[in-house]
């Protein structure tokens, strides 16, 4: 259900704008005088700030008023001339045309003497359809005088329908409705009608600037149509009540059909040839019929909104009409987000998820944004959120009870029972085969269901910032599910599904944009926030998904084609060019978002070059587009002639035809590709038979589409930093950015064996444990050898023997926690690695070369930053001299490491790597460490524990929840993407008894295949 567009429901029942007459924003009133017509030389007062005055030309350009209605202004003002230009006798295409016509006065010269065509007759005002014409004043005016003295008086009667106003109000806020009160209420709605009709045919500039015809709407139909809703929700027997709310709808209906009628009579004009969905026009438009298509928009609205109500009304669901008249809206000034706002409504009103998101995106994204559509989308993703959750846990909980386990891993043993296995996978390895066996598994409906699901709750996350640390892992998800979808055919997306897909990934890169905003002054667009590197890379990725099965498709075609020629014979001309005619059915679904997302890089290259990190499981964009380009060199584009002509030339060329692509009709005032080119393109008209029209321009389109990526991919080789080059025969990426980390796991899986691609470990061994602390103990003891108190040595001994003692103990322990659990694996995929403070001491080249390789993201705890600085202080630096030399000089050591470490992690953050994140022990990232101080007075446990509890923030599951009540040999799966890196033991046993994979970083390192 629509809602008014000023924000209370409180203004259903009181005044629609005011509560009181002479209150009136816009109109007038007590604080304010208008011209005269009787003193013309009286200058008029200055509105009060927030109101409008009432000039004699009102500028088309967008504002908002802060007392009156917000306006509909959509037009370009650029396009506007100085004044109207004289409009010449047209033909009569409606009953009203000529001398039928009571509103039209024919122009005339500027000195000519014309009767003031108002007259009012005892106050009284007949509806504007009973007029048979004007009387005749006994004075004559000039054209100017005529036009203020109109002016003033449709002013005046403005400001006198206040009263009208408040008493129609007063009778809907009524408990009952008498029928003297519903007569009463009809009276009052015919006056309004009447004065809102004369204002808006008389003087469409002067209803444009006081919002009459929002005016209109809300005060004659929708405070009622509301009232009457809730008087059928309340009422015990509806039917009478449905059938005056029908009537009501009929008549607004009918009013509406007509005064389109007449607008368009008056100011002489079809709307048929304002129906194309141009946002920007190369001829100027008169702007008397600026504000009249103005008008005409906010009347096919209304219908929509009747539409609506009336299916609502009648218990149904077929808002296909009122979905009808939004589009028309729409088509009319694409930049207006109203009519978007309306659609998005309706596609939640039949679950349309999808629909209702990229409709709310489009009425953002528009030059009038409707900002309540921010919320809505609020909501959206959150449910979506709720429901990704609810379906994470039942997979989890099938997972449980005896769901696959992954691969199996050769040349290991099978698990020992009661043990506690960690099965180690790198970014884009075999261990997704599960998933992909999963989705192969499903439906084609459970599959789009499960890919928008996934879709909305990625860009829900982009939207909203909320939950940014789960991003990788649901961005995967997306790109698998994507994948699936692209390999069935017939294709499960239609062309207008994936324009939407393409336009939302779009619009939150723009929204990225526009958040990021205020951090980039300065930074000459060379920096880039994480949001926006993240939005970049998701849409880049989809992107080349796209371009991989165009080409996949392209290249079966070119087979087909060359086995056919084989097969005919045919040698001569082996490499026949593949004609755009040939193309299947399912590729041309494809292209129209190709194009859309050539067209916005071409418009926005900054905010895609340099290029972003890829996401994992996604195919290099740039590798894709080189291949893609070099199947293009065979398409031939000619195959239907395409004409570009002066706008001058073509009019009036019965030959060409404008050709305009439904992407571009359906994108048209979509603020992201603005900045796109857009040239106007023109085919032949003529042909033999006009059934065929169709066909040739469905084809024209395509070869349109291929002639756009074609240049657009020339422009790749064109950049100052080429992306693409033609090398040896063909087209090649030359990108200089560190190719993506699926791209690189490929390569180490080409090279190694299949068992090198994971690591099965187990928890070390009791054995090892001790023959680690005999081996400390010798040598402790081989280091005091030199001392020649033997007490102390013996004492050293019983030491160190108590502390093997109590660390048998609580391995002991930890074993008999794992034995009475059941068996339990982790499966590792390293994406977020969290160092301790001796690893940046002693291993800080070693995590530069980690956050070099782009496939993991470094998060530093900010009490390890805290331990940093206070070692680069010298806190524990001790002086003296003689046995402290050797202390002395390994602090000055730690103190320098240290300073080293500060240093790179504040130019780190400076520049906004975005692969290294600040965490706090609460679990907040902080992207600047400007202000690191933290209080961890109220935290438990030591700086270790609070290290730890930063590796938990990245833990989604947890053991206990899937241990069974009895051991029955179920293996429990957990799932992590987080990974300790430290050297120190009871650090290293704390976070296996948490479940948190641990390494050295040499030991990761290794494993990594990094440097």
């Amino acid at each position: 259900m629509a809602k008014p567009l000023e924000s209370g429901r409180r203004m259903l029942f009181g005044s629609a704008r005011g509560a009181a007459p002479r209150a009136r924003g816009g109109r007038g009133g007590g604080a304010r005088r208008l011209w005269d017509p009787n003193n013309p030389e009286q200058k008029p007062a200055l509105a009060p700030a927030g109101r409008q005055s009432l000039p004699q030309a009102v500028c088309p350009q967008a504002v908002y008023p802060q007392a009156a209605y917000v306006q509909l202004h959509f037009l370009d003002t650029d396009d506007e001339v100085a004044g109207s230009p004289p409009v010449a006798p047209a033909a009569a295409y409606y009953k009203f045309q000529k001398s039928d016509n009571p509103y039209c006065c024919q122009p005339a010269a500027a000195n000519q003497r014309c009767p003031f065509p108002y007259q009012v007759a005892n106050g009284a005002y007949a509806p504007a359809h009973l007029y048979r014409g004007y009387a005749q004043a006994d004075d004559t005016l000039t054209v100017e005088e005529a036009e203020r003295r109109a002016r003033g008086e449709l002013g005046r009667m403005l400001r006198a329908v206040d009263a009208q106003e408040v008493q129609l109000s007063n009778l809907l806020s009524r408990d009952r409705l008498s029928p003297d009160s519903l007569e009463r209420m009809a009276q009052l709605r015919a006056e309004l009608l009447a004065v809102y009709e004369r204002v808006v045919l008389s003087d469409i500039e002067l209803a444009d600037s006081q919002s009459v015809d929002q005016a209109l709407w809300k005060n004659v139909f929708y405070q009622v149509i509301e009232r009457f809703r809730q008087l059928l929700k309340d009422a015990a027997e509806p039917l009478a009540i449905r059938e005056a709310l029908l009537a009501l709808l009929n008549e607004g209906a009918h009013f509406f059909e007509t005064l389109l009628q007449k607008l368009q009579t008056v100011y002489q004009f079809k709307l048929e040839d304002y129906m194309d969905g141009m946002a920007v026009r190369t001829r100027p438009l008169r702007k008397t019929v600026k504000y009249a298509l103005i008008s005409a928009q906010r009347c096919f609205i209304c219908q929509g909104d009747i539409a609506r109500y009336r299916e609502q009304a009648s218990d149904s669901a077929n808002y296909g009409k009122a979905r009808s008249w939004y589009l028309k809206a729409q088509q009319i000034a694409p930049k207006n987000g109203r009519p978007y706002n309306q659609l998005a409504l309706l596609a939640v009103y039949t679950k349309r998820k999808l629909d209702a998101v990229y409709y709310y995106m489009r009425s953002l994204a528009a030059s009038n944004p409707i900002l309540t559509a921010r919320e809505s989308l609020m909501s959206l993703f959150e449910e979506a959120k709720r429901k990704t959750e609810q379906l994470e846990r039942r997979r989890r909980q099938n997972q449980q009870d005896g769901g696959s386990l992954g691969p199996v891993v050769q040349g290991r043993a099978g698990l020992e029972d009661g043990a506690r296995s960690e099965l180690w996978l790198r970014p884009g390895g075999h261990g997704d085969s599960e998933q992909d066996g999963e989705l192969s598994g499903l439906s084609a409906s459970d599959l789009n269901r499960r890919f928008i699901l996934s879709f909305l709750h990625a860009h829900g996350k982009l939207f909203t910032k909320v939950g940014m640390e789960s991003f990788p892992r649901v961005s995967r998800r997306v790109v698998q599910e994507f994948r699936a979808l692209l390999q069935h055919r017939p294709s499960l997306l239609g062309s207008t599904q994936l324009l939407q897909i393409v336009t939302i990934n779009m619009f939150t890169i723009h929204n990225a944009l526009i958040r990021g905003g205020g951090e980039e002054e300065g930074g000459g667009g060379e920096c880039r926030s994480m949001l926006q590197e993240q939005s970049t890379a998701l849409g880049l990725a989809m992107f080349a998904l796209l371009v991989q099965r165009c080409t996949q498709m392209l290249t079966d075609t070119l087979a087909a084609s060359t086995s056919d020629v084989e097969r005919d014979d045919n040698e001569d001309e082996p490499d026949a060019p593949l004609r755009v005619s040939d193309f299947p059915a399912d590729l041309r679904e494809l292209l129209p978002s190709i194009k859309v997302w050539s067209d916005w890089m071409l418009g926005h290259p900054d905010q895609w070059n340099p290029p972003p990190r890829g996401i994992d499981d996604s195919p290099d964009v740039w590798q894709c587009l080189a291949c893609l380009c070099n199947v293009l060199a065979r398409v031939d584009h000619g195959e239907v002639p395409l004409y570009k002509v002066d706008t001058d030339e073509v009019e009036g060329d019965e030959e060409l035809m404008l050709l305009q692509l439904k992407e571009d009709r359906l994108l048209a005032g979509f603020i992201p590709l603005l900045a796109a080119p857009q040239e106007p393109c023109y085919v032949d008209r003529r042909t033999d038979t006009p059934s065929c029209v169709p066909r040739l321009q469905a084809i024209a389109a395509d070869c349109k589409r291929v002639t756009v990526l074609k240049y657009f991919l020339e422009a790749l080789c064109g950049q100052e930093e080429p992306l693409l080059a033609f090398k040896g025969g063909k087209y090649v990426s030359v990108a200089l950015a560190p190719p993506s980390p699926d791209a690189r796991a490929g390569r180490d899986l080409r090279s190694d064996k299949e068992v090198d691609a994971v690591i099965v470990e187990s928890s070390p061994s009791a054995s090892e444990g001790e023959a680690d602390y005999k081996d400390n103990a010798d040598q402790e003891a081989v280091a005091g050898g030199g001392e020649s108190d033997i007490r102390q040595l013996k004492a050293r001994h019983h030491a160190l023997t108590n502390k093997l003692v109590q660390q048998q103990k609580r391995r002991e322990k930890i074993q008999a926690v794992l034995q009475t659990s059941g068996r339990l694996q982790l499966e590792v995929r390293p994406l977020f690695l969290v160092p301790d403070t001796n690893g940046f001491i002693d291993h800080l080249a070693a995590l530069k070369k980690l956050l070099c390789c782009g496939s993991y993201i470094v998060v530093v705890p900010l009490i390890v930053i805290t331990e940093l600085d206070g070692l680069a202080k010298g806190q524990e630096v001790l002086g003296g001299g003689g046995g402290h030399v050797v202390v002395a000089a390994h602090a000055h050591g730690v103190q320098e490491k240290a300073r080293q470490a500060v240093l790179f992690l504040e130019q780190a953050f400076e520049r906004r790597e975005p692969r290294l994140r600040a965490l706090t022990s609460r679990g907040t990232q902080l992207e600047s460490i400007a202000f690191r101080s933290e209080d961890t007075s109220g935290q438990q446990g030591n700086n270790d524990d609070i290290i730890l509890s930063c590796c938990l923030h990245y833990c989604q599951d947890k053991g206990k929840d899937f241990m069974p009540d009895q051991r029955n040999g179920v293996t429990v799966r957990l799932h992590r993407e987080v990974v300790l890196l430290t050297d120190d033991r009871n650090l290293r046993v704390k976070a296996l008894t948490r479940n948190v994979p641990v390494r050295d970083i040499p030991a990761f390192l290794n494993w990594a295949k990094v440097g």
